[in-house]
């Protein structure tokens, strides 16, 4: 990368900072200098030199910070936006960005009067997978999409003790992983122009959303997104058909299980390769003979989205996620929740 590290002082070193930040720095040009953690002996475990400070005013106070990444539960990224703004700095936020419209609006207008950058981490515009769908929708290869189908299921049939499943603003898998699935379908295809959905808490003693089915409508276009906890089978991830083809894929982008549970980083060779065993399958019609190959993957890279950031901090432009995508993400989930409580179509009006 070129050009100084950008200096990054993250808040929370719980899965999220230590799995899904903290091992992409080194690729993307970046620098960690402190760490607003009640655990210092956890934080110097892995990065011995780093200061740790006991809360997250303090770390916005420390001059070396010039970008601050929240990786703390989603009921707070709102006010630690707005007090990390206060204090200079530019602003990272894990997703869900924020719990409503009304707070990302707020954070929008507090970063344009610091004249800061503020963000969201969606790293799955990085997946493997779904860099592969742009390019065969870019290319033209689908032809004109008339159905998008995304999935992100998990098998977790127990409920945990963790924030993660506490009934908390801006908690519950549509604000999870319901975040990531919507932002991929506005990326390609822009704000729907209605929303219609159902949410669910189909675990025994589930205090969260832990199901969900969104459907979308723009035109002829229609958008199905779901995403779910109780799934034993949850290899689908995408479902495409267009004018010329269709395309489905199989099994989730490769990142996430190779820094959690095998320890590479971004710089080994394999790194955000899919086996060939795992590529998506391209169906053509020809002489009225279905006809299927294997797509080859993109290489997944989620250190991208820090160093399109640091390219916008240091050299002006707009960071890889806006503020205003963010924004809007969250105003689809609103609809989706008002959706399923009256069980009735939402018409979005901008």
């Amino acid at each position: 990368m070129g050009g100084q590290n950008l200096k990054v002082g993250l808040v929370g070193y719980g899965l999220a900072g230590k799995v899904f930040h903290t091992p992409l720095y080194n690729a993307a040009g970046i620098t960690l200098v402190a760490v607003a953690s009640s655990d210092s002996e956890k934080v110097h475990a892995d990065h011995p030199g780093v200061a740790v400070h006991p809360t997250a005013a303090a770390l916005f106070h420390d001059r070396q910070v010039e970008l601050v990444v929240l990786a703390s539960p989603s009921f707070t990224h709102a006010p630690l936006m707005l007090e990390a703004l206060a204090a200079g700095k530019h602003v990272l936020s894990d997703k869900p960005f924020t719990a409503t419209v009304a707070e990302a609006d707020a954070v929008i207008a507090a970063a344009e009067k610091a004249d800061r950058i503020v963000s969201c981490y969606q790293n799955r515009r990085y997946d493997a997978d779904f860099l592969t769908l742009r390019d065969l929708i870019d290319k033209k290869e689908l032809g004109e999409i008339h159905h998008f189908e995304s999935h992100f299921d998990r098998y977790n049939p127990l409920p945990r003790d963790r924030w993660q499943e506490q009934p908390e603003p801006g908690v519950g898998l549509h604000y999870d992983l319901g975040a990531h699935l919507i932002d991929q379908a506005l990326l390609l295809f822009g704000m729907p122009d209605w929303v219609q959905g159902d949410l669910q808490k189909q675990r025994d003693g589930s205090a969260i959303v832990d199901q969900f089915h969104l459907r979308m409508g723009k035109g002829n276009l229609r958008i199905e997104l779901t995403a779910g906890m109780l799934v034993a089978d949850h290899r689908l991830r995408f479902r495409v058909h267009g004018s010329k083809a269709s395309w489905q894929k199989l099994y989730l982008d490769p990142q996430e299980d190779q820094i959690w549970h095998r320890g590479m980083t971004p710089a080994d060779v394999g790194y955000g390769l899919e086996d060939e065993s795992r590529y998506g399958t391209l169906t053509r019609v020809v002489d009225g003979a279905m006809v299927s190959a294997r797509t080859p993957a993109q290489r997944g890279c989620w250190p991208e989205i820090y160093a399109g950031l640091k390219r916008a901090i240091q050299l002006g432009g707009a960071p890889p996620v806006t503020a205003l995508e963010a924004r809007n993400t969250i105003a689809v989930i609103e609809a989706l929740v008002r959706s399923s409580a009256t069980g009735q179509r939402v018409e979005m009006t901008g």
